[in-house]
């Protein structure tokens, strides 16, 4: 079962921006979210529901949502002409300088700070265009002081955040303990590495909404409700 728009879709997306941009001489801003999420905080499935439930409330609108969360790998290899191999060496985590650097010598890819600065520079570029939705990558921290953007974090208490993965996606109790573990601290990682930030800082967020016992359509709307006192 498709779990997230596919390039194609977001392709779309990126066209009918630029085709609205193209249309009109003062170009209206649209609202962006970011959604910062722990492992097993339903982050995917929250950004997914909010995706449709944006875009049924205002099926006129010219420009769709987009939703960027494992495409936006992609998105930026495309941006910048990039070979989709390049996808391996992205990860929302770190990856040994060691290895980038070995690699880079050989050229086989650009440096692990090329790859961030374009993957930053696509984060603007689709929250400036607005109407999209942008999960993990630091976010929240890249549109600081964005007037259109939201910035949301979910997180969760770990035992209900492990149960759900076992659940819901059929992994072990231990094979889901430590893939919770391990992706919140590659997350944790990625932040203080880029912007020696803390992800769990409440300051760099607008909402922060415990999941454990909010519905994913509960959540919808209120972040559907924040994007319309946006200012």
């Amino acid at each position: 079962m498709k779990t997230y728009p596919t390039i194609n879709e977001c392709r779309g997306y990126v066209a009918a921006q630029l085709m609205q941009h193209d249309a009109t001489a003062e170009r209206h801003t649209y609202p962006t979210i970011t959604i910062s999420r722990q492992a097993g905080a339903r982050g995917r499935s929250i950004a997914h529901e909010l995706q449709k439930s944006l875009n049924a409330e205002s099926p006129n609108t010219y420009v769709p949502w987009g939703l960027f969360d494992e495409n936006l790998v992609q998105q930026v290899l495309e941006d910048n002409d990039l070979p989709a191999e390049l996808e391996k060496f992205m990860p929302e985590s770190t990856v040994s300088e060691l290895e980038s650097s070995i690699n880079e010598i050989l050229g086989r890819h650009p440096s692990l700070w090329s790859l961030f600065e374009k993957t930053t520079s696509t984060i603007v570029r689709l929250s400036r265009m607005g109407h999209c939705i942008i999960v993990g990558r630091a976010g929240n921290v890249i549109t600081h002081g964005m007037r259109n953007v939201l910035r949301v974090r979910l997180i969760g208490n770990e035992v209900n955040r492990i149960y759900r993965m076992v659940h819901a996606h059929g992994m072990t109790e231990k094979g889901a303990k430590e893939f919770v573990h391990d992706e919140d601290v590659a997350r944790r990682k990625y932040m203080k590495q880029h912007f020696n930030c803390d992800i769990d800082d409440p300051q760099t967020y607008d909402l922060v909404i415990n999941t454990d016992h909010i519905s994913d359509d509960c959540v919808v709307n209120m972040l559907i409700e924040g994007t319309k006192h946006l200012k």
